[in-house]
């Protein structure tokens, strides 16, 4: 009686490779459809991944802190705090840094 002991080696990395490929393939579409504009024409939608940093600070006002986060990317800066009570941020303010920035340049 003999026993077969030979194995098959070869084809489970062919099809692990083949299976990182279409994994890979899929990765690069979704990325290039995650840049595309949502509907076409739209560009009063259009926003550009962020860039973002986060640091904290007082307010004039506030006897809290507050927590700015800047968006390099698309020029904006929001301003949070923290309610303890309802155990979420609340929004001080967003401001458009490229639309201070242009009334800066204004002619006087």
């Amino acid at each position: 009686m003999s026993t077969n002991t030979h194995t098959h080696t070869a084809n489970p990395p062919r099809k692990l490779l083949w299976l990182n490929g279409g994994l890979l393939v899929a990765l690069a579409a979704a990325t290039i459809v995650g840049h595309a504009v949502a509907q076409p024409g739209d560009t009063a939608n259009l926003r550009n991944r962020g860039d973002y940093t986060m640091i904290s600070g007082r307010f004039q006002g506030g006897t809290t802190s507050a927590v700015y986060i800047l968006d390099a990317a698309n020029q904006q800066v929001m301003a949070l705090t923290w309610d303890r009570n309802g155990r979420r941020f609340d929004l001080l303010g967003l401001r458009s840094l490229s639309d201070d920035a242009r009334l800066q340049r204004a002619p006087r």
